[in-house]
């Protein structure tokens, strides 16, 4: 497959994936850079509805990737669909906790997205956003990596010395933001749980999607900040979507926006809701989640058993976009009621080099009640199709 020919019609094949995420701000203070530790090589294997949105570097030279056609599976299999699978939009996404040696503590989110056109597999864009909650910085950076070989059922994403690899168990993940370099090496806790009980995702009007978490992974490792090194644990979420639907809109198809939370609670249990809304009459589209037990056993939730209300908003200063802030969650089913605080309001990714559409991702802070017995926890909350594209690029 070529990469090099028509990189023009590529690059901006990439462009149109991002102006979707998440997820798939640069900070208010500006750290010094400094240069990142020495990273050994590792192997290859290794919106009930939404109540309106009012609610809620050149990359490195790489073997080529021939990708080769399959038919797609109607459900999720693995560990074999870990990997990449060649179609019109794929990615893998990590968020996490993160507490120092130091009492210090601090959250992130990571990810690569990956697209496949007529011309071949354009160049993965990596992404990721780093904040200091006692500092109150939140940083952002990018990249861009050619796609590497990877063995059967993993993945393995190189871009200078950034790394995201995993085989379903084992995970390594490595990124610098500003004066911070992050290095994770984590293990995944529970079984992985399948969004819609078989990992295929009905998105109405946008279409169908791939979607399956890792719910539960322990980290451990590294973070370096300035000429400091810390040894760091953290609590990190993944999620892995592919499929050839379209979330900003095609021939045929809704542009949908979103709002997206996942929760690591205290008594062992994880939940993810998606409320997915139509961007012109923001009318919901599609709400589903799942909830998993401490065992890992999963229960697919309906539109019907979920319910989402913002007690606030935060007004973006870069750009005047208006974000729902500070949520409540109801899982009627369940009888669990959560109230969502953000850590850090300022949680925006304003864009950059590869990225036109601003979105919020950001870590929160979870209180609330299961039948009535008190539970916490922690989670992410991830707002797209709030904000209007930077001038001067385009939203397709």
């Amino acid at each position: 497959m070529k990469y090099f020919c028509r990189w023009p019609a590529i690059l901006l094949a990439t462009l149109t994936l991002l102006l979707f995420l998440v997820a798939c701000g640069r900070s208010s203070r500006a750290p010094t850079a400094s240069p990142s530790p020495t990273l050994a090589p590792a192997p290859a294997t290794a919106p009930t509805p939404v109540l309106g949105p009012t609610a809620t570097s050149t990359p490195r030279p790489a073997a080529p990737v021939t990708p080769t056609a399959t038919a797609l599976p109607k459900v999720v299999v693995l560990p074999g669909d870990e990997g990449p699978h060649f179609s019109p939009v794929e990615w893998w996404y990590f968020n996490g906790h993160v507490a120092d040696d130091q009492g210090g503590s601090y959250s992130f989110h990571f990810v690569t997205f990956q697209r496949t056109t007529p011309e071949g597999v354009a160049p993965q864009v990596l992404q990721a956003s780093f904040s200091d909650h006692y500092r109150g910085w939140h940083l952002v950076a990018g990249k861009l990596s050619l796609a590497l070989a990877s063995a059967p059922g993993s993945f393995n994403v190189q871009a200078e010395d950034w790394r995201m690899t995993g085989d379903g168990h084992d995970y390594l993940l490595a990124f610098q933001t500003g004066e911070y370099f992050l290095l994770l090496r984590a293990v995944s806790r529970k079984p992985a749980a399948l969004h819609q009980g078989t990992g295929l995702v009905d998105l109405g009007a946008a279409g169908l999607t791939y979607y399956y978490s890792q719910t539960r992974l322990e980290g451990t490792g590294t973070l370096k900040v300035g000429t400091a090194t810390r040894q760091v644990t953290a609590t990190i979420w993944m999620d892995h979507q592919w499929g050839a639907f379209s979330p900003v809109g095609a021939p045929g198809k809704t542009a949908v926006g979103w709002d997206w939370l996942c929760l690591q609670l205290s008594d062992g249990s994880d939940v993810m809701a998606s409320f997915v809304w139509d961007m012109a009459t923001h009318q919901p589209v599609a709400t589903y989640g799942t909830y998993i037990a401490p065992d890992g056993s999963t229960r697919h939730l309906t539109g019907n058993d979920l319910v989402l209300k913002s007690a606030g908003i935060w007004t973006s200063p870069s750009n005047g976009a208006v974000y729902p802030s500070g949520w409540t969650l109801g899982v009627l089913p369940l009888s669990l009621v959560m109230n969502l605080t953000p850590i850090m309001p300022n949680s925006e990714f304003t864009g950059g080099t590869y990225i036109g559409l601003p979105y919020w991702e950001g870590a929160v802070q979870a209180t609330g009640t299961r039948e009535g017995v008190v539970v916490g926890g922690k989670g992410f909350v991830e707002l797209v199709g709030y904000a209007s594209p930077r001038p001067g690029t385009s939203p397709r």
